[in-house]
């Protein structure tokens, strides 16, 4: 009898391991299958070719994604945009250009801030090799002002046109946030509305906003070049000293209302970290210009050329007396050089007033690629003011002076 209870009780045992072990391997198989599951599906993703403006790369499917949610970089299409940023790598806020229209992204947070409201994003941002990854569903929801193409896992981003037969110079759609991808976008009639834009700083610049925005936005487009001359005669009013000069006794002057915008640019400038640079050069009277044009003239002839060639050669860098744009005292030389010279396009300087400089009123007179237009060599270090209004349309034509008063002449 006791023997039987002892049997009893050691198969009793063994049935209760065994019960246990099959339960064991059963759960152990499910995990182990549901996991095998989710990697190989995962891996029968393909890789994502991403092609956002002329910026064109693959990421793999692990990288491409979040979890079910295609993902795509916003730092690419802020840059695609022309959208100027705030803040750090794990929070931004992003401004479009020509307008106070923003939103605000967090890194691991599924809430955006459009123009200070919440929108759910529906999954969240991620921060990889410092740059800001968003739902492209999303994007495609809330953003006008671009196009959004994808299918079979590749995405194609492009900048909306007003425009699209103007191949060499196409005229962009302003970026908008919105709840709707809908919302129509009408090219600005200029001869209508001369509003100037409004933008984002990181320092309080309230105070030179009449400056940069004057009440007259065509008081100061005045065109000078070898065809549209200045009398010998002609000297601007209200020209002060200008305050951000080069600290070497020099006193140069400018317009005061141009002067006071470049203040601001200035102080901007300075709170981005570029604190070298300043101006070597203002207004310049007529004679002072024809002294320049005849010393540079006497330097290039003591290589052995006649007066006639060396003018020649002194024609695609400096003025004659009657055709500078510095006797009308609203432009300025600026670089952190010892003397100006096409080496400071290669200045981190230099890149950041070329991306901000119309905020403030001032369009680079002289860019390079329009050689032919304005009749000048590439001079980055020579700022012009016009105003915040026709400076951010010259900026966003992609004109120079001379196109951009032909193109006011023929759409006004």
């Amino acid at each position: 009898m006791g023997n039987t209870r002892k049997s009893q009780k050691r198969v009793s045992k063994t049935n209760a391991v065994s019960t246990f072990f099959i339960v064991f391997f059963v759960l152990a198989a499910v995990i182990i299958g549901w996991l095998a599951l989710d990697f190989f599906s995962g891996t029968k993703r393909s890789g994502v070719l991403y092609t956002i403006g002329k910026n064109e790369y693959t990421l793999s499917a692990k990288e491409a994604y979040n979890g079910d949610t295609l993902m795509v970089c916003f730092d690419d299409i802020a840059v695609l945009c022309e959208m100027t940023e705030t803040g750090s790598a794990q929070s931004r806020t992003f401004f479009a250009a020509n307008s106070e229209q923003s939103i605000a992204i967090e890194a691991d947070s599924q809430i955006a801030l459009l123009n200070g409201t919440k929108v759910d994003m529906l999954a969240t941002a991620k921060l990889r090799d410092g740059k800001l990854y968003v739902p492209l569903l999303f994007v495609e929801q809330y953003m006008s002002g671009i196009e959004v193409t994808h299918d079979s896992g590749d995405v194609e981003i492009r900048r909306g046109e007003y425009n699209a037969s103007t191949k060499n110079n196409p005229l962009y759609q302003d970026t908008v946030f919105t709840g709707t991808a809908e919302v129509p976008l009408d090219a600005p009639d200029a001869s209508l509305d001369k509003t100037a834009p409004t933008y984002s700083f990181v320092t309080d610049l309230s105070a030179y906003e009449p400056y940069m925005c004057p009440e007259d936005p065509d008081a100061y487009l005045i065109l000078v070049n070898r065809e549209t001359t200045i009398s010998a005669e002609y000297v601007p009013g209200n020209l002060v000293e200008i305050t951000n000069v080069r600290k070497d006794g020099r006193t140069e002057r400018m317009v005061e209302t141009a002067e006071k915008a470049l203040q601001a640019l200035f102080i901007e400038m300075r709170a981005a970290g570029y604190t070298d640079v300043s101006v070597t050069s203002g207004y310049r009277s007529y004679e002072k210009q024809a002294y320049l044009y005849n010393l540079y003239t006497e330097n290039e002839m003591k290589a052995g050329i006649s007066r006639t060639e060396a003018q020649k050669i002194v024609d695609t860098y400096s003025a004659q007396a009657g055709t500078s744009e510095h006797q009308t005292g609203l432009c300025c030389d600026m670089h952190n050089l010892g003397s100006a010279s096409q080496k400071f396009a290669k200045q981190e300087a230099y890149t950041w007033l070329i991306e901000n400089c119309y905020k403030f009123g001032f369009v680079l007179r002289f860019p390079e690629g329009k050689e032919d237009i304005t009749g000048y060599s590439f001079e980055p270090w020579h700022y012009r003011f016009v105003g915040r209004y026709h400076a951010s349309e010259m900026h966003r034509l992609d004109m120079c002076l001379e196109e951009y008063i032909e193109y006011l002449a023929e759409n006004q």
